[in-house]
């Protein structure tokens, strides 16, 4: 099939979370072997580029099969070509959004009511136009069909690449850590309020004042952290690297953290989960739905902490440092389950499956 990436800007060595998955779905989506163009951003080996000229756009669009939409808190332009009579000027093609989070999610960005009731607003507009939604979560899926009115949709977890992410790959050089020690990490960006970097803060400050702070080491990789200065001894924070260089922060650690404030994060996938997973480390997580069911699996629900008890988070902690082999067996397993199913091969060919699925369906209601 050919494929209009509609909305997307790749560009290299960007360090979120977002622009990882968008390569990942490229590079799969390329493997399967469809065809996929690009908006705009840097080339990328195997990806067509659209034509500047909007005649020339307009001709290559009415070649394509399915329009993909990525969409995030508020829907793009793009997604007018669903509708009457632009979708029938580019021939029909099929119209996919991709939902990776939900209006609401701008309330941890700072944005107003009346901000987020618009994008709600807009998304109900143009669903009309959308043949199916594609959800990185369960919670997102209801949303989407109860809120939004969309019918047909498919829940797609994200995943990692178990290639990428080993254990066994080169330690970055400047890790201040010792091998006796508890290597538990945490990676994100402090400015998303639903990050609930306070929970980990006083865990490890807590740690400290008990005297067992030799024996737990937290390292933290990320951006936007003003206030380290407070921290106690045993945190060390490196600042934010390009999404390339993680698995070298990953290999050498223990644990890996995903703790989240309840509300918006209770939608998303994190992606930090499955690069955790795929990296052999035992994770400690709040429950936030998709991590639950996941550690359910792993049958590892002890290790779900609440967000607001710290002293629970350093008494797991400590627990996991007194019992190594059980530390490293949840690694083992947490990694198995990234090779067996939550990895970016699965989950593309889940949406490409579906997609294929539908066009059969149109082909014979035509």
């Amino acid at each position: 099939m050919r494929i209009a990436y509609a909305n997307v800007s790749y560009k290299e060595n960007d360090s979120r979370g977002k622009k990882s998955h968008i390569r990942q779905f490229v590079d799969n989506t390329i493997a399967i072997g469809h065809e996929l163009w690009f908006w705009s951003g840097d080339a990328y080996q195997g990806v067509h580029k659209m034509p500047a000229s909007r005649i020339e756009r307009l001709r290559t669009l009415r070649q394509m099969d399915v329009i993909y939409i990525r969409v995030e808190g508020h829907p793009p332009g793009v997604c007018r070509y669903g509708l009457t009579p632009y979708k029938q000027l580019l021939g029909s093609p099929m119209v996919v959004w991709e939902f990776n989070t939900v209006p609401e999610f701008h309330r941890v960005m700072g944005s107003s009511e009346k901000y987020i009731q618009q994008a709600v607003q807009n998304f109900k507009r143009y669903s009309h136009g959308c043949d199916m939604a594609v959800c990185v979560s369960q919670s997102i899926s209801d949303y989407v069909q109860s809120k939004l009115g969309i019918k047909r949709v498919l829940t797609v977890p994200n995943g990692s690449d178990p290639d990428l992410f080993r254990p066994d790959v080169s330690p970055v050089r400047r890790l201040a850590r010792q091998s006796m020690q508890l290597n538990v990490v945490w990676i994100g960006s402090a400015e998303l309020s639903w990050h609930n970097f306070d929970l980990m803060s006083d865990a490890a400050r807590l740690i400290w004042e008990r005297g067992e702070g030799s024996r737990i080491a937290f390292h933290i990789i990320g951006q936007q952290f003003g206030h380290m200065r407070e921290m106690p001894p045993n945190v060390h924070y490196y600042g934010a690297d390009n999404y390339g260089a993680i698995p070298h922060w990953l290999s050498p650690m223990d644990v890996g953290l995903c703790l989240y404030k309840p509300g918006p994060a209770d939608y998303n996938s994190p992606l930090k989960l499955y690069d955790y997973m795929a990296s052999g480390l035992a994770v400690v997580a709040t429950k936030q739905p998709q991590i639950y069911k996941i550690f359910g699996q792993l049958g590892q629900t002890d290790l779900i902490v609440p967000p607001d008890d710290p002293g629970m988070l350093a008494d797991v902690l400590l627990l996991l440092e007194a019992d190594r082999e059980r530390t490293r067996n949840l690694g083992k397993a947490g990694r198995q389950l990234v090779i067996d199913h939550y990895n970016w091969r699965r989950a593309v060919k889940d949406i490409f499956d579906e997609i294929e699925a539908l066009r059969e369906e149109r082909l014979q209601t035509y």
